[in-house]
């Protein structure tokens, strides 16, 4: 039988040309619980249109508190927040969290995952799969100061982002990609390097990649007015 969730949508996020979409589940007594990434019936479990539109034909938009119908908790060994969608899903918005009380509801780890692992031009930004199998999460909001973005070519000439910041009580620097789609279509005019001033970022750990890597991306950029 399946089960009705809601979630306050924290990352919605390019994956593999469909979406993937990330939020904390809200509690009856509106508190914020558990991590719960909806995954669809499909191989890569990306979210086509049909599987997260709501009636009206909108797409859900970050801090949107999200009514989702799920079938049962679909756990990968890296991904345990991964919960798979009910046939007869349709996503509803009902309602959304005010900004202001997002400062509550961050996470706060001491690193963001195992470091020493970086891709070229990014800082710490893979974990191997042996290692990401045992973290036992898979998504985190943070809070930085300041993000550095970069905007640059990936392969196939298509233009990425890339941000960058210092989190933890040393300041470690992180380079991560950026794959909100939202925050892509903000800065769409922007050229070179910009910075971002105190945002909330969804830090989403992505499938195991071909490489033998689960990279960390930016799946979530939530800025202050």
């Amino acid at each position: 039988m399946s089960i009705v969730k809601r979630i306050v949508c924290l990352a919605n996020a390019h994956k593999d040309g469909e979406r993937c979409i990330a939020g904390k589940e809200v509690l009856p007594d509106g508190s914020l619980g558990k991590w719960i990434r909806p995954v669809s019936h499909a191989a890569s479990g990306a979210l086509s249109k049909p599987d997260r539109i709501y009636l009206d034909q909108t797409e859900p938009a970050l801090l949107d508190i999200i009514e989702v119908r799920l079938d049962r908790p679909s756990p990968e060994l890296h991904q345990v927040e991964n919960w798979l969608l009910a046939q007869d899903h349709q996503c509803k918005k009902e309602g959304s969290l005010p900004l202001e009380q997002l400062v509550v509801h961050v996470d706060s780890p001491d690193e963001i995952w195992p470091k020493g692992y970086s891709a070229t031009g990014r800082r710490d930004d893979r974990v191997p799969e042996e290692q990401a199998n045992r973290l036992g999460e898979s998504l985190l909001l943070i809070a930085v100061d300041r993000m550095e973005v970069t905007r640059g070519k990936k392969l196939h000439g298509e233009v990425g982002y890339s941000g960058g910041f210092q989190y933890g009580t040393l300041g470690h620097n992180y380079k991560f990609n950026i794959t909100d789609p939202a925050f892509v279509e903000r800065y769409a005019n922007k050229t070179g390097k910009f910075w971002v001033e105190q945002p909330y970022l969804t830090i989403s750990l992505a499938d195991v990649h071909t490489d033998g890597y689960a990279y960390k991306l930016i799946a979530g950029v939530i800025e202050k007015p």
